[in-house]
C-alpha cells in the first residue's frame, strides 16, 4: 500500500484476521472429538487426510502457542507435536486466555480455541468487542440470531451453517473490512476492482432550466430543491406560485 501510494495508485487488501465460528448446537467438546476420531482416526499422524506443518518455522510458531502460560491448561484434547515430521495432532482448547496470542493472531494450524458463553447471543457482543473478522461462521437454524448476526456484527463475508463455501463461489466477492482489510475480489469482482468505471453524461440542448444561474432568489432555491427530489407536482406547484419557499432556506450573498 505504501508503495502504490507514491504512483496514487488504487489497492485493494485482504489482510486476513480471525475467522470465528459460532455453533449453537455444540453440547461439549467431546463431539469434535469424536469427529476427529472419525476422519482422522485414532492416530492422526498415520492419516492421509491431514498435512503437515509446512515447515519448521512454522511448526515452532504453533508449538510455541500451545506453551504459553495458562493456554497449555485449556487443552482438552490432542496437543501432541512430533516436530521431526512436522506433525502436530488436531487440538482443542477450551476457554484460553483471551489475551493470549492464540485468541489474538491467526493460527494456521489444527489447533482450535474455544470460548464458551452462557448464552448464544452474547456471542456477538464478544465478536463485535475484538478486530473485524475476514469472515464470520455461524451454525445455527436460529433465524432471529442469523439476522441479528448480519445487522449487528461487521465481518469480510458472512456464512451460514458451513464453512470456507464463500471463498470457492466466484459469484460472491471475497474481501475484508477494517483491520481485515478493503475491496472485493473473485471472478468478476475482480475485473471491476482492476477497472475504473467512468462516468459519462451527456444532455441535451434543447432544454435548459433557468433557475439553475444567478441571480438567486427563495424562488429558486425551491425549484432546484423539488427538481433535485424528481417532486414533479411540487414544481408544478412552485411555478403557479402555490407553493412558497420555506423558512429554513437560505439565500447566499
Amino acid at each position: 500500500m505504501s508503495a502504490a501510494a507514491k504512483h496514487l495508485t488504487p489497492v485493494t487488501l485482504e489482510l486476513g484476521s480471525k475467522c470465528p465460528a459460532v455453533v449453537d448446537s455444540l453440547t461439549s467438546s467431546w463431539d469434535l472429538e469424536v469427529w476427529i476420531k472419525k476422519m482422522f482416526g485414532d492416530n492422526p499422524k498415520y492419516s492421509n487426510s491431514i498435512a503437515r506443518i509446512v515447515n519448521k518455522q512454522h511448526l515452532n510458531r504453533l508449538k510455541k502457542l500451545l506453551t504459553e502460560k495458562k493456554v497449555k491448561e485449556s487443552v482438552v484434547y490432542g496437543g501432541s507435536v512430533d516436530e521431526e515430521n512436522l506433525f502436530i495432532e488436531p487440538t482443542i482448547l477450551v476457554d484460553p486466555p483471551l489475551d493470549s496470542t492464540i485468541m489474538i493472531d491467526e493460527v494456521f494450524g489444527p489447533l482450535l480455541p474455544i470460548i464458551t458463553v452462557d448464552k448464544i447471543e452474547d456471542s456477538i457482543e464478544f465478536i463485535s468487542s475484538r478486530p473485524k473478522p475476514l469472515a464470520l461462521y455461524v451454525f445455527s437454524k436460529n433465524k432471529t440470531l442469523q439476522n441479528r448476526m448480519i445487522s449487528e456484527t461487521s465481518s469480510g463475508s458472512v456464512t451460514f451453517n458451513d464453512a470456507i463455501l464463500q471463498y470457492a463461489a466466484d459469484s460472491l466477492p471475497f474481501g475484508g473490512v477494517g483491520a481485515s482489510g478493503f475491496g472485493m475480489y473473485h471472478g468478476k469482482f475482480s475485473f471491476d476492482t482492476f477497472s475504473h468505471q467512468k462516468a459519462i453524461v451527456r444532455r441535451s440542448f434543447l432544454t435548459d432550466f433557468w433557475y439553475r444561474y444567478p441571480p438567486w432568489t427563495a424562488n429558486k432555491f425551491q425549484l432546484l430543491e423539488v427538481s433535485y427530489n424528481y417532486d414533479y407536482l411540487g414544481l408544478v406547484l412552485v411555478v403557479l406560485g402555490l407553493k412558497r419557499p420555506s423558512k429554513r432556506q437560505i439565500i447566499p450573498c
